[in-house]
């Protein structure tokens, strides 16, 4: 669900980007206590990086690593496509989730808050909502690290090396070649990037609207209601994140 590309220095992860107002519910419950009525502001949530799961691009982070670096998060600059002489916002608070049961395979994930500051603004704003009605805008992580590992596959040594970007002739050639997954150790946050079209990674992932689409409102009631039933420990707010999880996972299997 996380799309990572590559910077000079340091590793981007692209994901869909939702927007609210001070007025709306906030369909992650956590988000929702740090969301106060601020005309000046702009509200962007977006998903950052699962844990345990290496992505398409072979990158790879330890659900510790997310743990030690997620403080990292708090405050960094929100800039737009990364470009760092862009700055318009900053990431406010991010969660550390939990949704993997027996059934339901998602594993851990970061999700993040960010303020844009639409009275300094407002011009591009009009494109960050065009984008986002759209279904087209996406958010992305800026990230380092002090080392990499070499692990997942069959071709994977478990070797260490000192960080120094994306890919480094230092590295061994089984993370050169992309045979292995590189494991990001201690990672720090930077910050991160809105990702406007055209330039717009090539991921065909969805955002919300797109996603709902899939199931009446009667399918989505059912589904909740089964997952209450299998999951009675859970609270309301997390059944429906496991509905939508499974929403996401059939569409992925469509696109």
């Amino acid at each position: 669900m996380t799309v990572l590309t590559e910077g000079e220095d340091s590793f981007f992860l692209s994901t869909p980007a939702s927007l609210f107002d001070d007025e709306v519910e906030c369909a992650s419950s956590w988000a929702s206590k740090h969301i106060y009525t601020n005309k000046a502001l702009k509200w962007i949530v977006g998903r950052y990086v699962e844990a345990d799961n290496p992505n398409s691009n072979g990158q790879y982070w330890e659900l510790s690593g997310l743990r030690m670096g997620q403080p990292t998060i708090t405050y960094s600059p929100m800039n737009i496509d990364h470009r760092k002489n862009e700055i318009v916002g900053t990431f406010v608070a991010s969660e550390l989730l939990y949704p993997k049961n027996d059934s339901l395979d998602v594993n851990p994930f970061i999700e993040v808050l960010g303020a844009y500051w639409k009275a300094y603004f407002p011009e591009t704003l009009q494109a960050i909502e065009s984008a986002f009605n759209r279904g087209a805008l996406a958010l992305s992580m800026e990230c380092v690290g002090s080392s990499i590992t070499c692990v997942g596959t069959d071709e994977a040594c478990g070797g260490t090396f000192a960080y120094k970007g994306p890919f480094h002739e230092s590295y061994c050639q089984h993370i050169l070649s992309r045979t292995s997954y590189r494991q990001i150790n201690e990672p720090h946050f930077v910050g991160g990037a809105l990702i406007l079209p055209p330039n717009r990674p090539g991921w065909s992932g969805a955002h919300v609207k797109e996603v709902s689409a899939l199931s009446t409102d009667d399918e989505k009631d059912t589904m909740i209601k089964e997952i209450a039933k299998d999951f009675p420990h859970l609270s309301p707010s997390e059944w429906e994140m496991q509905m939508w999880q499974l929403q996401m996972q059939r569409f992925k299997r469509r696109v």
